[in-house]
Parts: C-alpha cells; structure tokens; sequence
C-alpha cells in the first residue's frame, strides 16, 4: 500500500507573518473584551444591491456587528483601495437591517451567531477598517461614516483588554459611537444600568471652596455599577484630545490588588475621587430634589446616578476600580465582590453648561494636584497637564513644539508619542533642559527675542491663545530649519533613534547639546538660514559627540558654540 503523501505546508514570507500578526491582534482584543467571532463567514464572498465584496470577519456582541476589513496595503495606496469599498459600505449603512436580513439569508450559519432576541432593526452595525499602515487624516475626514483600527488604536485597546479583560468592552463601544440606549437589553427596554440612587451625605458650596455650582458628595457604591459608567482620561486613549493626562493602566499593578482580593476579600477603605455628570440628582428621604444652594450643614442625601457609560470621571483611584473587572484570573471569587462590597467616593459634580474642555481642564487639575507630590507623577506627566491649564508656561511651549516637531521634518516621529512607543527620544528631559529657556517668553537667548511679530509684548498678559499658536509656529519653524542643517551636517545615516548605529546624532544628550547650542547662537548674534547653518558646520561630522555623556548637554552646547559659531 503506497502511502499518502503529505502536503507540507507553504513557508510563510515575512509578509505573510506581518499580515498574520495584524489580524491575530485585532482578533484577540475583541475575544478579550467578549465579542464573538462568525468564523463561517469570514472572507466569503457575497453580491449585495449588485456589488460584489466579502468581509475578512465579523465580531459579535448581544446586537452590536462589527464587519472588518483588514490591510497591508501601502500608505500610498490605501485612498484606491477604501474608495473601491465604500461604495458598499454606504450602501450597507443606509439601511442596516436590510443588510443584516441579506446576510442572514445568504450564510445560514450567521444567524447562529446572532442572539435573535434582537431584531435586525435593534442591530448596531459597525464597519471596521483596518490597515497596517498609516492613513491620512484627510481620507478618514473624507470617509467618516466607517471606524478606523490604526496601530496606535489598536496598541491602546490591545493594553486595555490585558489589563481589564471583559470590562474593556464599555470603552470599545465609545470607540464605535454606539448609543448606550441602543446597546444590548437596554435597546429592549431593560436596562442593565439602572438610575440607582445610592446613600451619602453633601458638602455645603460655601465650605467647598469650588467655584459657585459645583457641589461635592461622598457615597458608596459597588464596583460593578462603577465599571458600567466610569471613564477615565487617559493620554494614550484611542481618542487622543487635548489634555488627555492619565497613565494607561499597568496590569501588573490591576493583577496585585486582584490577588489582595482574591486572599483577603476585604474592600478599600481609601476613597476614590471623580467627577459626576451635571444630570446626577441630590434627593432628599422622600427623594425629592434637593437644592443645594440652600444646604447649611453637611446632610445625609440620596444620590440618583444617570443611567449610561461615560457618565464617571474617574480621577483617583482607576487600578482600585478596575481591579474588579469582568474575566481574568480570580473571577469566579471577584464576580461576588463585584456586586456586594461597596467603594468609597467623593464625587464633583459638575454645573449645567460646563464645556467638555473645561471639564478636561478641571479633572486634569484635579488630578495634578492629587497626585503632584507621589512619586509616581513625574515630570513629563506635570508637562503634559501643563499644556491643558496653563499652555503659556514654557514647559507648555515646549510639550506643545515638540508635538509639531514630531508631526512634520526631520525629527518627524523620533520622539514617544505613546505608552507603546519604544527607543524613541523622551521628551521631559529636553523640555527642561532644552525647550524651557530657549522658549520662555523673555530674555536675550530665547527665541521670543528673535521673533518679529509687533503684538508679541500681548503674550506676557497670557490670554492671547491665538498668538500663542502662531508663536509657536515660529519656533517650529527655526528649529526644523537648525535640525536640518545639523543633519545635513553630519550625514542622513547618523540622523537615527536606532541605538546599533555607532555615533547615532539622536539621543536625549546630543538634542539638548544641540539646542543649548542654538540658543548660544541667539545669544551672540542672530538667526541664520539653512545653508548659513552648514556653512559653518562643515567638520561639525568630525566632533567627538561620544565624549559626552548623560547630562553633560550644557558643556556640549557650549563646546558645539565655540568650535562652529563663535
């Protein structure tokens, strides 16, 4: 009997196992979070109205159907390759359900993976684009009506649901933009976030020392109704605003006090700090409103939560509450916890008509001067905050510079963005040392000197954000003038963050020096343009930067001045 041959399989080329990672990834964040994957209907082709298509998957939760697109395509190629799909995809987002019937009829195994309790007209349908490589804003602002799963949005929610497990699903549906009254039972009429009003006390306003309107309470409350409404800023969120300061939740730090649980059972006696929607109710015994201007003394009161997601600001106290989140390791012990121990918190609530930048500026003080004296708030934290309340300091112009620097030039990605980046320039060193005094808005070295603008004097008063930007602007500009000419200087392959590159220009030391330098220039003379920079940098290849180590970027600076420019 001759035996079967058999069939080896291919050999992966590297790009096969970069595409293969790409969509391991994204799989994995939605299993993490709960979500089902129709594994029957992926990459099957169907004909809908005429155009011929399939999806690469589909991910499902309760009614929420998420059609995905995955790509390797080329930056430079991704606006022919969405284009040719959009066509269809307007023409499911017209009318979904119809769409959702079509499917339904067409792969008889997807209605399985449906929860049919739903209507198709209850579904949500979410169309999910995601390419390996960057795509530009102005093609997402041209195609708004679909989400986008980018590596950066794919790095922060693959950190979340490591962290939280299941939990991480309430922030995935802000992501989509989904309705919380559209979402699962709530879509039926049977909410699973109640307006539940919960027992505490509030403070007098006069002995809050808050602005008039904001009213401060404590009360307790379980984490599960905690998870289901809370929200935090963080910096590295898929989002990416203005002023998002807090630190992504580390999972060693979740997975300790998970343990504490886990062996104690005990609930936190320290308080955790948020802010509440201006929708949050005081009430009295019979609960009714209460107004609490009229409030003398601190009394006992109902709090009355709005029902939805988003509506929790946490401040202080996110690894406490996410400790208590759905899956993971000691689930079948925190599940019980989850629902019976009650969490201490002071809450703020907020007055009707605050804008959602001013509440950003409000938790991101907050949170400064929460945590400003603990170890843990570090300096580039403080920076970052900085931008958001107080954006004329010369920190602020800094974080503010470099974000431009990192966008557009010669240092065009070089710096950490995010959390995930890894090798790249850290910024809070060369803000102090480098951007502060080169920037401040006086003195004879610092770039305000230079600058031309009649109305300059204005910004000293701090309240003219429109010249702050353009200011701004100017130093960008100089310094990507400068930088170009020092990489032209000492040759494109030394331009490098790749730390194997031997005499590598781009460290935290070597930018500082570099800066210092420019700031001697200005000192001692004025500014030049690039050719003039070069003109005078012609050896600057042959400069022994390697001599100078960690902190040494003021004598470097110098040395760079009085060899080059003096």
């Amino acid at each position: 009997m001759v035996k079967k041959k058999i069939k080896k399989k291919p050999k992966l080329t590297p790009e096969d196992k970069i595409k293969l990672k790409h969509i391991d990834e994204i799989r994995k964040i939605f299993e993490r979070s709960g979500f089902k994957r129709a594994y029957t209907v992926a990459d099957k082709e169907f004909t809908y109205h005429g155009t011929t298509s399939d999806f690469d998957d589909v991910f499902i939760y309760e009614n929420i159907l998420i059609f995905t697109e995955y790509t390797t395509t080329a930056t430079s190629n991704l606006s022919g390759h969405l284009k040719k799909k959009v066509f269809l995809y307007n023409k499911i987002l017209e009318e979904t359900h119809e769409f959702i019937e079509f499917f339904d009829s067409k792969f008889a195994s997807f209605k399985g993976f449906r929860n049919d309790i739903y209507s198709t007209h209850q579904c949500n349908v979410v169309i999910l684009y995601c390419p390996l490589n960057e795509i530009s804003d102005s093609l997402k602002a041209e195609i708004p009506q679909i989400k986008y799963f980018e590596y950066s949005t794919i790095e922060y929610f693959k950190s979340l649901t490591l962290a939280i497990k299941l939990s991480s699903r309430f922030e995935l549906y802000n992501f989509f933009g989904i309705d919380f009254k559209r979402i699962g039972n709530n879509i039926l009429g049977r909410s699973s976030v109640s307006k539940h009003v919960y027992e505490g006390s509030i403070l007098p306003e006069s002995f809050s020392n808050y602005s008039k309107g904001y009213k401060i309470v404590s009360f307790y409350i379980d984490p599960k109704s905690l998870l289901e409404r809370s929200y935090v800023l963080r910096k590295d969120a898929w989002n990416d605003e203005t002023g998002l300061y807090q630190r992504m939740i580390m999972s060693k730090k979740i997975n300790s006090i998970r343990n504490y649980l886990n062996d104690s059972g005990r609930v936190f006696i320290n308080n955790i700090i948020v802010t509440l929607a201006e929708t949050t109710k005081i009430l009295d015994k019979d609960e009714n409103t209460v107004d609490p201007s009229k409030i003398n003394e601190t009394k006992a009161v109902g709090i009355q939560l709005p029902a939805g997601m988003n509506t929790i600001g946490l401040i202080d106290g996110q690894h406490r509450v996410y400790s208590y989140h759905e899956g993971g390791q000691f689930d079948d012990v925190i599940s019980k916890l989850r629902v019976t121990q009650n969490l201490l918190v002071t809450g703020i609530i907020y007055p009707h008509n605050v804008s959602k930048l001013d509440k950003i500026r409000f938790e991101s003080k907050l949170f400064l001067e929460i945590n400003s004296n603990q170890a843990n708030a570090a300096s580039g934290l403080k920076q970052a905050i900085g931008v958001l309340i107080n954006p004329f300091l010369a920190d602020s112009i800094g974080i503010s510079i470099i974000s431009k620097l990192n966008n557009s030039g010669v240092l065009r990605d070089k710096f950490e963005r995010n959390f995930y980046d890894k090798n790249k320039l850290k910024t809070a060193s060369i803000v102090s040392f480098g951007l502060r005094p080169l920037v401040k808005l006086k003195g004879e070295d610092s770039l305000f000197k230079t600058w031309l603008n009649l109305e300059k004097e204005q910004l000293i008063q701090k309240d003219n954000t429109a010249l702050l930007q353009e200011y701004i602007e100017f130093c960008h500009l100089e310094l990507n003038i400068w930088f170009s000419a020092v990489q032209e200087s000492v040759g494109h392959s030394r331009w490098t963050i790749n730390k194997s590159v031997e005499n590598r220009i781009l460290n935290a030391t070597i930018i500082n020096g570099l800066l210092i330098c420019f700031r001697n220039i200005i000192l001692n003379g004025t500014l030049l343009d690039k050719d003039g920079y070069i003109s005078k940098m012609k050896k600057i290849d042959s400069f022994p930067f390697k001599d100078y180590k960690s902190s040494q970027y003021s004598r470097l600076g110098i040395a760079l001045f009085d060899k080059f420019f003096k």
